[in-house]
């Protein structure tokens, strides 16, 4: 009800009063207070607190309207404000606003964290359940597993697949778990899964996961077995790096790691079957070669090549002839 309305139909509920008391009784009555004493008719001496009541009433309509006025001017100046602080966030700039309402207090503080420039991320929000929620995300950004089944995530929600990823890296057999459902597995989770096999698991697992391994993959796994971080017959060498998608220079990487790991007849044996099926292994073949003092085999194997072919090993076996034996780390490094 509007305050100038509420007063309209106070005087006439006064009045309405004093005349429903006049109609009953119009005599006087005399209030005395020490030596002082007034004469009023009755029906005045009733009106006089109802008016009393009215007008606190109305007092009070008053105030709480300009409270409520203020408060949605201060809104309005503090919509403004706000705009203008989100505009600095999003520039880079350093944003001092001070808001008179606490209506924009936590946002202006989630505005701070969540500025592209990372100025603010660690500023604290005075609400303990979005100070939570802040400081899982962060966490789980950070690498942590965290226990975020509070939040009825869906699968497929980035914070969740994130924290699944985590698992994945940070619990020693998390990932069986995700190939028993691979069909539906996110990619960036499998992704994740395949690296933690690649690198930690032994062949046999990663042979049954059935990947299509790159060349940088294969390669890794040449280093974890001359590291003794996996177990591979010779066999399973040949199977390894019979492949396509091995290059030259890293047939010849794979023999330069492999020279003191394999016993002479294996380390040939790998290198002389590779060369048999693909080209690309014959310079990591004959480096084998040279490597276990085979060198009319390397002479051999050179002869009739062209000038611009095999030129490290053609160097090397010039030096040789000519009395200077160097080690072929030299140029296979």
């Amino acid at each position: 009800m509007k305050t100038r309305r509420f007063f309209i139909y106070s005087v006439i509920y006064v009045c309405l009063v004093g005349a429903f008391i006049y109609t009953l009784d119009n005599s006087e009555h005399t209030f005395n207070l020490l030596d002082y004493s007034l004469t009023l008719p009755l029906a005045i001496w009733f009106m006089l607190p109802v008016a009393l009541f009215s007008l606190l009433a109305v007092l009070h309509i008053l105030y709480h309207s300009f409270s409520m006025y203020r408060y949605k001017r201060n809104i309005k100046k503090d919509g403004a404000l706000y705009k203008e602080m989100t505009k600095e966030i999003l520039l880079g700039l350093e944003s001092n606003k001070e808001f008179k309402t606490d209506i924009y207090k936590i946002p202006a503080q989630i505005l701070r964290i969540l500025s592209p420039w990372n100025q603010n991320k660690d500023t604290s929000i005075e609400d303990a359940e979005i100070n939570s929620v802040i400081q899982n995300v962060k966490s789980v950004q950070n690498g942590d597993v965290v226990d975020i089944k509070k939040f009825k995530l869906p699968k497929e929600n980035p914070l969740n697949l994130k924290n699944e990823v985590n698992k994945v890296e940070k619990l020693s057999n998390y990932y069986a778990e995700i190939l028993k459902n691979s069909s539906n597995a996110d990619e960036s989770l499998l992704k994740a899964v395949r690296e933690k096999m690649i690198k930690t698991t032994s062949y046999q697992e990663i042979k049954r996961a059935n990947f299509s391994l790159s060349a940088d993959e294969i390669m890794l796994i040449v280093s974890r077995f001359v590291n003794d971080e996996i177990a591979l017959e010779k066999d399973e060498i040949v199977e390894l790096l019979n492949n396509v998608k091995i290059t030259k220079e890293q047939y010849v990487k794979s023999a330069i790691l492999l020279k003191d790991k394999l016993k002479p007849d294996a380390f040939i044996a790998v290198f002389e079957q590779l060369k048999t099926d693909h080209a690309d292994a014959e310079e990591a073949y004959i480096y084998a070669l040279y490597e276990l003092q085979m060198i009319d085999k390397v002479r051999d194997a050179i002869e009739g090549s062209d000038n611009d072919e095999f030129k490290e090993i053609k160097t090397l076996l010039f030096l040789r002839d000519n009395g200077k034996i160097v080690s072929t780390s030299l140029f296979y490094k």
